[in-house]
């Protein structure tokens, strides 16, 4: 939470870490958050999603790939809203 932008939303799909969370309720009205809880969907859906998946027809945005030694200026660029995509480390 406290890494979204005033305005921002948080959209969960699991609770892997419990079913359980504490939120301060001031930090999400000063900075007007939203929290949405989405359901992955039927298994119909999952399957017909990964069809396209095997087929490769789903290509992630990857905006660059940097060794992990590198890790720390990759996280600069996220936190400074440089990527457009995603950034993969490499081991």
């Amino acid at each position: 939470m406290r890494c979204l932008a005033a305005g921002g939303r948080l959209v969960t799909c699991g609770a892997t870490t419990g079913s359980s969370a504490a939120i301060d309720l001031r930090f999400l009205f000063s900075r007007q958050l939203s929290v949405l809880g989405s359901y992955m969907g039927t298994k119909g859906e999952l399957l017909a999603a990964t069809r396209f998946f095997v087929a490769g027809s789903l290509k992630p945005v990857v905006d660059t790939t940097v060794p992990l030694a590198q890790a720390a200026e990759a996280h600069r660029r996220l936190e400074e809203g440089r990527q457009f995509g995603k950034i993969v480390l490499e081991c």
